[in-house]
């Protein structure tokens, strides 16, 4: 079942649009699509024989991937600033794309655009979000039991245990 969080941010968000530069490694490029063929690999080889160093391989992978989240801007307010830099004021809300399941909410998260498209037909735009970032959004408070992600094929379940560890195991970012 589809479901929609609605989120309000409590502190002003500032972003930049694409540029050509990027900042740091640990930071995805807005400048090309997010693709995950490494993690995609390593989960198809963990639902194929799940060894322990399948396994090991699905954990680098989902360390290093960056993720999208479907986001539903129903009432989000920008502002434009300097240098392509915009702000998403405070009190702006947005909603998230989640599935509930046995009792169970978790956030909807895609390695892909395509992965996203073969999910939902609803339109919604993309929040790219590094994986150390998707923790710790999932982990905040006790909206989420978990992530799934693509849920469409090949679903990946991970729950809060799994994230906390995911969590404190995360490279730090410079």
């Amino acid at each position: 079942m589809l479901n929609k969080i609605k989120s309000r941010l409590s502190t002003a968000l500032r972003f930049k649009a694409a540029s050509s530069k990027t900042e740091s490694n640990s930071k995805p490029s807005l400048d090309k699509p997010i693709e995950n063929p490494s993690l995609l690999a390593a989960m198809e080889r963990v639902a194929r024989d799940g060894s322990d160093e399948a396994k090991d391989a699905l954990l680098l992978q989902l360390q290093q991937a960056d993720f999208l989240a479907a986001i539903f801007p129903d009432e989000l307010e920008i502002s434009d600033g300097k240098n392509n830099e915009s702000t998403i004021e405070k009190g702006s809300s947005f909603g998230v794309l989640s599935s509930r399941s046995e009792g169970k909410h978790f956030l909807v998260l895609f390695t892909d655009w395509k992965a996203l498209a073969a999910y939902t037909d609803k339109k919604v735009s993309g929040w790219v979000l590094p994986s150390k970032q998707a923790w710790a959004f999932a982990l905040q408070g006790e909206t989420y039991d978990g992530i799934v992600i693509n849920p469409a094929f090949n679903a990946l379940p991970l729950e809060r245990p799994m994230l906390k560890y995911l969590a404190h195991h995360a490279e730090p970012q410079p």
